[in-house]
């Protein structure tokens, strides 16, 4: 059977946690919450469908550890990864549990803010600092000098939270 490619959208319902496991091998795992929002035309509103969860684990190391440094509870996530199915039976009754092995995490940009920092790391995966600033951004120098500020969308204050990313990790936070 082939691999079911697929990205999600969704907020963290956990701060994300990393577990040695007996091989040494390092796995960081957190669950997600994702809502389907629809207008109701009758109502002339939107509505939030029921809400689906889903266990999220990275296996790649430097990906684990941007993912457990950058993101907390009830941030805005996309997730693109390899899902899985299991079919299992407990207390006499057949379950189904939803999973997905992540490829790549990042903010999702319709609800945050994000600053891009690239990091070196070590052969042990330990952050070299360099020193090297943030990126240029699109706008020209200094355009993507966004810590410690809490813009919001279209520059309105508070809505929502700004949040910072160093490919993956936090430069500072709101």
């Amino acid at each position: 059977m082939s691999d079911i490619l697929t990205t999600v959208l969704g907020r963290l319902t956990n701060t994300p946690a990393t577990r040695t496991l007996e091989s040494g091998r390092e796995v960081t795992s957190f669950r997600m919450a994702c809502n389907h929002g629809f207008f109701d035309r009758e109502a002339g509103a939107w509505r939030e469908s029921s809400t689906s969860y889903l266990a999220v684990d990275i296996w790649r190391r430097n990906l684990g550890r941007n993912v457990q440094a950058s993101f907390a509870k009830g941030d805005p996530v996309v997730v693109h990864g390899r899902l899985f199915v299991r079919e299992y039976e407990q207390e006499g009754r057949p379950r189904t549990a939803v999973s997905l092995v992540a490829e790549a995490v990042g903010p999702d940009l319709n609800t945050a803010i994000a600053a891009v920092r690239r990091i070196r790391r070590s052969a042990e995966g330990d952050i070299i600092d360099d020193g090297a600033p943030v990126s240029e951004g699109p706008r020209g120098p200094g355009s993507a000098d966004l810590a410690g500020q809490d813009r919001g969308v279209g520059g309105l204050q508070g809505v929502p939270r700004t949040v910072e990313v160093e490919m993956g990790a936090p430069v500072g936070g709101a």
